[in-house]
């Protein structure tokens, strides 16, 4: 089973794709935080998104814009390229929250 610190640092390798100044520009006035829940370790951190920046806090914020509930070892799997993203949400696996234009802005992390 994942840990804490393995999806820390999966999600601050995401935040570190914004220093490319190509990905960082389709971030421009896209100040939103996402929230992210992985009950099975009871870990709850959140992605924020600002000024074509993006970075890890640990906790939970109800006002985020939009969420995903998920088992630790499988978004690791989805972060690392093992798991594919899509197939997971199609087989109900993935339940996130927020406007689909915000989410698919997202699907950038997932070309590893």
């Amino acid at each position: 089973m994942a840990n804490a610190e393995d999806l820390k640092k999966a999600l601050e390798k995401w935040a570190k794709k914004l220093e490319d100044p190509e990905i960082a520009e389709e971030f421009e006035d896209f100040n939103k935080t996402m929230q992210f829940v992985f009950p099975d370790i009871d870990y709850k951190v959140q992605l924020i998104f600002q000024n074509k920046q993006a970075r890890v806090e640990d906790g939970y914020n109800e006002d985020a814009e939009m969420s995903l509930e998920v088992g630790s070892d499988l978004f690791l799997g989805i972060s690392t390229g093992r798991i594919d993203p899509m197939e997971a949400f199609m087989d109900g696996s993935l339940k996130p929250k927020g406007t689909m234009s915000d989410l698919e802005r997202l699907d950038i992390f997932m070309d590893d």
